[in-house]
């Protein structure tokens, strides 16, 4: 298998605090500032932007204890409150934390150790982030439960994770709370086979919820799809959204009115290929598949973005054995046709972990590289639509390794996460951008091992303390 599909755990480092940021620098972003709390190791962060309100969570370890940490800003970014402790215990390290906001109240879920067993926690909110409820198990404590994702709608919470059975199995879990969070249903299992299941992803919509995943029940990787139209009471039947005789899998959903739109990645081709597909009746049948990237090489780890009949991609795509970049395809017939890939980052190093974002006509791509030596986070802006692309510009431009980078967008701000190596310990660093007015030139070369972890399955059996990057 080539290396574009070879997992890759990556660990940094951090430490200090800031609560509130400086002047923006020369790159149009305010300076990076470190949101984490000191002495102690903090990583993997999430960000969510709603109007003025800005959430960041990240889970950390300190002194033999390890904990999930989220810091909120009612300004836009310009100063966070305190942290607030989520969970903090002492019998395994946190992981996969999601979070999400609705109407003025937080939800979080992560990946917790109760009983010498991974299991999934939930936490919410009421008052808009100042404060949480304790948080609770909602996973089986008996068995590995890892990599839940979330999704709100209404006063419905819906939860999705893989739980790991006898002889390795993974299958795909669902959850719900009827009551906003406070309490939850069994958990009921979606997948039930001897193969293994993928880390699926979920996305809510008045009552229809929407499940996604790959597994191999059916011999090669097929990426699947369950949908319920009664707020999750019951799941219909599974269809083969790939169905060909390739692996497909790490596939991305989103719901748009009645369309279901997914794009995965597939060798069916002899390499790797971002392919897209759309359903217009809820899931029940979809479109051929799409070849996005149609190139020669192998290509990954995408994002996309959906806005009305526009659909926005970026993916890694792999230039040569030493060489990555980042590339861009739009389609504005509803993924009929796409455009010619555009290379975003363009230089004869190596790009990954591209996130995108789209506010009105700007589409924003950012991605992790280490063109001054070390990784840094890079961003690209289109302000015409995704014809064209500016020079990437370096945000960070620190002196020690930055991975992880999340990006949010709201009313024209622009804002970035990631976490940031010190010594010895790794710190949860935050910038914003109102103006984002790009002086730098073309990015010099760079190299990046490249890590397509949302493939669990395709490279070999998952480990459910992995952590993923998707």
């Amino acid at each position: 298998m080539k290396k574009l599909l070879y997992v890759l755990l990556i660990s940094v480092f951090a430490v200090s605090v800031s609560h509130a940021f400086a002047d923006s620098n020369p790159t149009g972003f305010t300076n990076p500032a470190s949101i984490s709390s000191p002495n102690s190791n903090s990583t993997l962060p999430q960000l969510v932007a709603s109007g003025n309100n800005v959430y960041v969570g990240w889970v950390y370890d300190a002194a033999g204890k390890y904990g999930v940490m989220l810091a909120k800003s009612n300004d836009g970014g310009a100063s966070f409150g305190n942290n607030i402790n989520l969970e903090n215990i002492n019998s395994g390290a946190m992981d996969n934390l999601r979070i999400a906001e609705s109407q003025g109240k937080v939800y979080a879920v992560w990946q917790s150790f109760l009983a010498n067993k991974s299991s999934v926690v939930f936490a919410k909110s009421d008052d808009d982030g100042a404060t949480f409820n304790r948080a609770i198990g909602i996973s089986d404590i008996s068995k590995d439960s890892a990599f839940p994702q979330l999704a709100i709608s209404n006063n419905h919470v819906y939860v999705t994770w893989i739980e790991r059975t006898t002889g390795d199995v993974t299958n795909v879990i669902f959850a719900k709370s009827d009551d906003d969070g406070a309490t939850f249903g069994m958990p009921t299992t979606i997948t039930s086979h001897g193969g293994n299941s993928g880390i699926p992803k979920i996305f809510a919509t008045e009552n229809h919820v929407y499940l996604i995943w790959e597994d191999n029940s059916e011999k090669n990787f097929d990426v699947f799809l369950s949908s319920s139209n009664d707020s999750g009471t019951t799941f219909g039947t599974m269809t083969n959204v790939s169905n060909d005789k390739g692996d497909s899998g790490a596939p991305q959903m989103t719901i748009n009115g009645n369309n279901v739109n997914v794009v995965w990645m597939d060798n069916t081709f002899g390499n790797f290929d971002i392919l897209f597909s759309k359903s217009t009746d809820g899931g029940v049948t979809f479109t051929k598949p799409v070849n996005v990237s149609g190139n020669q090489q192998d290509s990954g780890y995408q994002q996309f973005v959906v806005v009305g009949d526009k659909i926005y991609v970026a993916w890694t795509s792999a230039i040569s054995d030493k060489n990555y970049d980042i590339l861009f395809a739009k389609s504005t017939d509803g993924g009929q046709t796409f455009g010619t890939p555009i290379n975003i980052s363009s230089n004869p190093g190596a790009s990954g972990w591209p996130q995108i974002s789209v506010d009105g006509n700007n589409v924003y791509t950012s991605w992790v590289d280490n063109t001054a030596g070390h990784y840094d986070i890079y961003i690209s802006k289109s302000a015409d639509d995704g014809n064209t692309f500016e020079a990437p510009i370096d945000v960070n431009s620190g002196t020690s390794g930055s991975w992880y980078n999340i990006m949010a967008t709201s009313s024209n701000t622009v804002y970035l996460a990631w976490q940031q190596a010190n010594p010895g310990s790794n710190d949860i660093m935050f910038v914003k951008s109102t103006t984002f007015v790009p002086e730098f030139g073309s990015i010099a070369p760079i190299i990046l091992v490249i890590s397509i972890i949302s493939i669990i399955a395709i490279s070999a059996k998952n480990k459910l303390r992995f952590t993923p990057r998707f």
